[in-house]
Order: structure tokens, then sequence, then C-alpha cells
């Protein structure tokens, strides 16, 4: 096992803790912490894929952006009254339990006993080749992206003011 399997399990081991906290926690306030801390996992995992464009985008986008999203609406609504379901019986936490752990144990089973050919060419991805390629293959989808993207603002603008009058 090298030093970039290590890493890598040491980061996905943090997504997946982030993840369960954002469902296990009771307060809204620490969800979003976790719910941070995920985000910046798999950031993590992007850099080390060798992917630096889109891991700082998904640190800019997700950590930042959404984060501070979630904060704005939890500031701006009245979070405290609210009561989430009651906890199940101790027979479905523990099927539970042991069907994630079951699942993790034949993950990890999987991945540790790949036999992945060992890839010494560097992967040279910066964001100018991502924007030619971009800008230049794709540029057509990229285009009908944005109009779709401008239609949906536009129909949810037009819902949200019929519903105000």
């Amino acid at each position: 096992m090298n030093a970039h399997m290590i890493i890598f399990l040491i980061l996905a081991i943090a997504a997946i803790t982030g993840a369960v906290f954002i469902i296990a926690l009771k307060k809204i306030s620490h969800r979003l912490v976790s719910m941070a801390f995920s985000f910046l996992a798999v950031a993590g995992i992007y850099f080390l894929l060798r992917a630096e464009f889109i891991g700082i985008i998904q640190i800019m986008v997700y950590v930042g952006a959404i984060t501070i999203l979630f904060i704005f609406g939890m500031m701006m609504t009245d979070h405290r009254n609210v009561q989430f379901a009651g906890d199940p019986r101790k027979a479905h936490k523990a099927i539970s339990f042991i069907g994630v752990t079951g699942l993790l144990g034949v993950l990890l089973y999987g991945i540790l006993g790949m036999d992945l050919p060992a890839n010494e060419e560097h992967y040279v991805g910066t964001a100018e080749q991502l924007g030619l390629v971009l800008y230049g293959n794709y540029l057509i989808a990229f285009l009908a992206v944005g109009f779709l993207l401008t239609a949906a603002l536009v129909g949810a603008i037009v819902i949200a003011r019929k519903e105000a009058d």
C-alpha cells in the first residue's frame, strides 16, 4: 500500500464520517460544520487525483457558497422549534449498522484488493486546457446548459412572484 492509497483512505473516511455526522447530529449548526468538513475531504480527494481545478472549484462553490447559503437559511428561519422524527427502534439501528458495516467491508476489500497498474505519467490539466476544450469542442453544449439554467431561474422567479401575489 503506497502513500496515495493511505491518503485516499484517510480522506474517504473523513468524507464518510462528515456525511454520517450530517445525518446523526441534532443541531443544524453542527450539521453545517460537518457538511463543510465533508466537502473539504472531497476536495482533498480531487487534489489527490491531480484535478486541482476541480478541487479549487469544489472549495469555492461547495465549501464557500453552498455552506454560506445554508448558514443564511439557518439564520433566516426559526430552526429552534424544528423536531425531527423520533428515534427508530433499536433493532432498526442494529440492522442498519450491520448493513453499513458489511457494505464498508466489501468496498474496502474491493478497493484494497485491486491490482492497478502504476501510472507514472503525470496528467497536466490546467484551467487553460479546460477552457480550450470547454469553449472549443463543447461550446454548443456549454451554451445549451447556460440557456437551460437561465430559463429555470426565470421560471422559478415567475412562480415565486405568482405565489407572493
